[in-house]
């Protein structure tokens, strides 16, 4: 019976790795992560959605020891040591709006703000430019925190798709 519950288990959790996957992929597929689609009502949830399936897919991973761990690109700090750690805070921040993550050191809260193509000096505060280095990605904040459409969140999906193939 062990073997059955646990074999059930599995079988719920490989759905929903592929669920999550799929979820991620039809998002970048809908043309919402475009320049013009960051005016788009949809554009915060669909972010958000975004970064809740790939921070469990990323969570999944590290525990099945595949941990997604690059560094391009990504500002290094105390608490972000690689892009699965930078999706993590990035998620808390989103779903957690009356927590710290949202700040930013001597200007107060930074929300969601962001830069689409390259303007690597959109905001300028307490002597630190902020924006967006690349004229193909789109850069989001929460707080101190600055991640990219493409140079984080789609490669970070495109790599734990690999760990995960579709049974299908």
């Amino acid at each position: 019976m062990a073997g059955e519950e646990q074999s059930f288990s599995a079988w719920l959790r490989s759905g929903d790795i592929q669920t999550s996957i799929r979820k991620c992929q039809d998002l970048f597929n809908s043309g919402v992560f475009s320049s013009a689609g960051i005016s788009n009502p949809l554009f915060e949830p669909a972010v958000v959605t975004l970064l809740i399936n790939l921070n469990d897919l990323l969570g999944k991973s590290n525990k099945d020891e595949m941990r997604i761990a690059f560094t391009d690109h990504v500002e290094l700090t105390d608490k972000i040591k690689d892009v699965t750690d930078l999706i993590r805070e990035c998620r808390n921040a989103a779903c957690h709006i009356g927590s710290g993550e949202h700040l930013f050191e001597g200007v107060g809260k930074f929300t969601f703000n962001v830069i689409s193509g390259l303007s690597p000096n959109a905001f300028h505060m307490n002597g630190i430019n902020l924006g967006c280095d690349f004229a193909d990605d789109i850069a989001v904040y929460y707080g101190e925190k600055r991640v990219y459409l493409r140079r984080h969140l789609l490669i970070a999906l495109e790599s734990v798709s690999k760990n995960y193939p579709s049974a299908y």
